[in-house]
């Protein structure tokens, strides 16, 4: 019998486009531990700090206010990640799900929030989705801490009608309804007390008075604008300053700035 023919192996198209290949394991579900960090989240509150991209760059880092006062950066890319001693020990933290959800708003039913790795169209999906930055920021106190920790002005801007350059009277305020959240905190407006409101003379659009301030405090040199619709907004400023501190992991802490406790809940996967 004659030995059975080798079939030709197929040549290679030089032209076709290579498949990205995942840098993990893809997780069909979120794992426990995850969805565990998942509730944490939206029972704690988290602050979004500072966050820098360049241009259309598939990464983007985000300096992250934890339950403790401890400043940490997370970066979101291929394989997103922390610098919180969690995500150090290999754990999908708190503060890299905060950003996903929160303030990248990215869906609860996607998958993409509780990859180990991503791919590009994955990114360019969540970049492309996600709102204008800025989103959801520390209150101006607790910015201007993490301003003079990192060398910047610490003066703070506060949002308001007391200046005597501002508005006496503003008509047609915009009240917020049951649905109506703040657009830098995402924390419900509807029956907060007044006081703790401003709103923009043009739009007539109302937000939390410490989240403007936060929104705006690192921009001392360049003039405040209203979220919703960039009109000019009028603003006086104080120079009281508040402690800053560094942890013996050399974390930069403003625990005093946010009045929050700086000690930590072993129980509750806070790191």
């Amino acid at each position: 019998a004659s030995p059975p023919v080798k079939r030709a192996r197929r040549a290679k198209n030089a032209d076709a486009p290579s498949v990205e290949k995942r840098g993990g394991r893809y997780r069909s579900k979120c794992p426990v531990a995850i969805q565990e960090r998942y509730e944490r989240v939206l029972s704690q509150r988290f602050y979004m700090v500072e966050r820098r991209r360049e241009g259309n760059a598939l990464k983007e880092e985000f300096n992250v206010l934890g339950s403790t006062g401890n400043i940490y950066t997370v970066v979101i890319n291929h394989t997103p990640r922390c610098d919180c001693p969690d995500a150090s020990k290999g754990n999908h933290c708190k503060h890299i799900i905060f950003v996903f959800i929160k303030v990248l708003q990215v869906p609860r039913l996607s998958s993409h929030w509780f990859q180990k790795a991503l791919l590009s169209s994955e990114l360019e999906e969540i970049f492309t989705s996600a709102p204008v930055a800025p989103n959801a920021v520390t209150n101006a106190r607790v910015q201007a801490a993490y301003s003079r920790a990192m060398g910047k002005d610490g003066k703070l801007a506060y949002p308001g009608s007391s200046s005597k350059s501002a508005p006496s009277a503003l008509q047609n305020k915009r009240m917020p309804g049951v649905d109506d959240d703040c657009p830098i905190c995402y924390e419900s407006m509807h029956e907060e007390q007044e006081k703790n409101l401003v709103w923009c003379a043009e739009c007539k659009n109302m937000l939390h008075a410490a989240c403007f301030a936060q929104c705006h405090c690192t921009r001392q040199h360049q003039d405040l604008s209203c979220v919703y619709c960039r009109a000019k907004w009028i603003v006086q400023t104080s120079t009281h300053a508040t402690p800053v501190g560094t942890t013996k992991e050399g974390y930069i802490n403003i625990a005093a700035a946010a009045g929050i406790d700086p000690v930590r809940d072993e129980s509750i996967c806070e790191h």
